[in-house]
């Protein structure tokens, strides 16, 4: 708990207010409107807006699993997003972190480790819940932020959902690397120390070398634990793993035995999923698609195929190049189908309530949100 001398004064909510006015005047134009004194006092403290956010749950790769999304409601979203562009403004990540930084995404993560003949790959545990709002607002007060107490105070209790970092706010990613940038440090030296080399995307962290130094009882990975735990995190040892030139390597879902690289099976998918469409026709392709679908159980509604094989034809492009001729070929196949897409009454329906009543049309909202933060950051959604 942050002690009672630094809740913010007004004249620091007034400084802050005139930062984020101006930012957002910069992203929305100069004739959208102003924040308020009384909306950043309704948003900043959950007792004001006990529904500041809602929640809702998104399939991960592994079937069966879903990710817990808390994304927050337009108003404090606006809000976040002016608060990410000033973090962003004052800010720049280490240079091992890939993951939310502008003009890097999970391409330049594996490049890192390309002709290596050791991948170490590991997971931070818990990743968003175990970053604090007593962590964040240690971490706004030090270079290069450099906040006052009461600002850092003010923009944690914006940016932080019961007492934790919220997976789905504006805000979140950034606040990640504020928070990592001493893990970073610490993780590059180690790495340099073995001469190995080192990256970041989010939660996960890669080493690699020409040698196998990742034995579970060897120094190299005592010392590791030892760093991360030292930092407020932990490791999850059911996705830890080594791979070696042998075989397959991957890092965060790219294989990189020879260069950055998407998977057999993701572009098989693709594949199945175009010769069902130009076989049978669409109606059929998107029965067999819903069949194999797993939906998230807090949303319902219909998902279309076409969006899907779009979205991962544009993750193979930002892989493989918009030259490769896999890529080529299976575009060409998809623009020449798009043309049979009948028109349907509902294509334009927000996501409907679940029976309990959880997502609205402000939570398909916060859900775009979430997506758009995910494309914004090159971060492929079959990867989740």
């Amino acid at each position: 708990m942050r002690d009672t001398e630094t809740e913010p004064n007004d004249e620091v909510k007034r400084g802050l207010l005139s930062q984020l006015n101006e930012i957002k005047g910069k992203l929305y134009g100069e004739n959208c409107h102003m924040i308020t004194m009384k909306q950043l006092n309704y948003h900043a403290y959950s007792k004001n807006n006990p529904k500041r956010y809602i929640q809702f749950q998104i399939p991960k790769k592994i079937k069966g699993e879903f990710r817990t999304i808390t994304a927050p409601n337009a108003g404090l979203k606006c809000i976040q997003r002016c608060i990410n562009a000033m973090l962003l403004e004052q800010f720049t990540a280490h240079p091992a972190a890939n993951g939310f930084v502008p003009g890097k995404s999970i391409v330049d993560n594996a490049k890192v480790h390309l002709g290596q003949k050791y991948i170490f790959n590991i997971d931070l545990k818990d990743f968003f819940p175990s970053i604090t709002v007593g962590r964040v607002f240690a971490c706004l007060q030090l270079p290069p932020l450099s906040y006052e107490k009461e600002t850092a105070s003010l923009i944690a209790d914006l940016c932080c959902h019961e007492g934790v970092l919220p997976q789905g706010a504006p805000t979140s990613p950034t606040l990640t690397n504020v928070v990592c940038a001493r893990l970073d440090w610490r993780l590059t030296k180690l790495a340099n120390r073995y001469g190995m080399h080192y990256s970041r995307y989010a939660d996960d962290i890669t080493f690699s070398c020409m040698s196998n130094l990742f034995h579970e009882d060897g120094e190299f990975v005592k010392t590791l634990r030892h760093f991360v735990e030292k930092e407020g995190f932990a490791i999850n040892d059911a996705k830890t793993r080594v791979n070696s030139y042998f075989r397959r390597q991957e890092v965060t879902g790219l294989t990189i035995n020879v260069k950055p690289n998407v998977t057999q099976k993701y572009v098989k998918l693709i594949r199945i999923m175009l010769h069902n469409w130009e076989v049978a026709g669409y109606d059929y392709a998107q029965s067999i698609f819903l069949e194999h679908y797993h939906p998230t159980k807090n949303v319902t509604g219909l998902h279309h195929i076409e969006n899907v094989i779009g979205g991962k034809l544009d993750f193979l492009k930002m892989v493989k190049g918009e030259k490769d001729g896999t890529y080529i070929r299976l575009r060409n196949r998809f623009n020449e189908l798009l043309g049979t897409v009948p028109v349907s009454d509902d294509s334009d329906k927000p996501i409907a309530p679940a029976s309990d009543g959880t997502p609205s049309e402000t939570a398909f909202d916060s859900l775009d949100t979430v997506l758009q933060n995910l494309c914004e950051s090159n971060f492929d959604l079959s990867l989740l």
